[in-house]
């Protein structure tokens, strides 16, 4: 009988992997719109840097909710193709 025991090891990569992409976007937005605020305050009004960097939190944002679950779906699916073969036909006939 197989050893599942490498199939289910190989999700904690790529788990670990999904969860520290979502937390840096999450935090790299927040800083971003630090800075944003601190660029209007500072001057009173519009400045380059503060529509600059609402173009990265704009870009950013569409990141984060279009291609990370689009992400998410392919790795989860990779994650179970592996399993999958891994019981069924992906080991060593004896």
């Amino acid at each position: 009988m197989m050893n599942k025991k490498g199939n289910i090891n190989q999700l904690f990569p790529a788990v670990l992997a999904l969860v520290l992409v979502g937390v840096l976007l999450g935090a790299g937005l927040m800083i971003l719109s630090s800075f944003q605020t601190a660029a209007l305050n500072s001057t009173g009004g519009t400045t380059s840097a503060s529509i600059a960097t609402g173009n990265v939190i704009t870009s950013m944002a569409t990141l984060a909710t279009t291609w990370l679950p689009i992400i998410v779906v392919v790795v989860a699916a990779g994650i179970v193709l592996a399993i999958l073969l891994g019981a069924f036909g992906g080991g060593k006939r004896k």
